[in-house]
């Protein structure tokens, strides 16, 4: 399943106009917090590597966007992602192997950030997100 382009378009827009309500980029990260305790956890480890408190903050919100992105496309909410899903989503070169699997949310990536460290990063959660994204068989 890839994430339209249309999806991101929308969601972005969406954001964009948000971005202009006070409260809304506090909501978003908060929500992602927690939806996704454990990938919130990781970034917050990343926090040095990233430049402090605000990169990850930045990171958080781009990285909610980014599941707001698939839930609108699956039109369901994600699964659970933890530590064992980030490392299954974990390797080599992972905003090339998102821009082959999700070249919409890879464009989003390198359209709205400029460190290539965080695009990286963003582009592992983007990996992890997809797959809390895939359809679960029903047991």
């Amino acid at each position: 399943m890839r994430v339209g382009e249309d999806v991101v378009e929308a969601v972005a827009t969406e954001v964009s106009m948000r971005m202009q309500e006070p409260t809304y980029a506090h909501v978003a990260v908060g929500s992602f917090v927690q939806a996704f305790p454990d990938l919130s956890r990781f970034l917050t480890a990343k926090t040095d590597a990233l430049g402090g408190g605000e990169a990850v903050i930045h990171a958080v919100f781009h990285a909610e966007v980014l599941a707001e992105c698939f839930r609108r496309a699956t039109h369901a909410e994600l699964a659970s992602i933890g530590f064992v899903e980030l490392d299954a989503a974990a390797g080599p070169d992972r905003l090339e192997a998102l821009s082959e699997l999700e070249p919409a949310i890879a464009s989003y990536i390198a359209s709205n950030i400029d460190a290539p460290p965080l695009r990286e990063l963003l582009a592992h959660l983007g990996l992890a997100l997809r797959a809390a994204a895939a359809p679960r068989s029903g047991a």
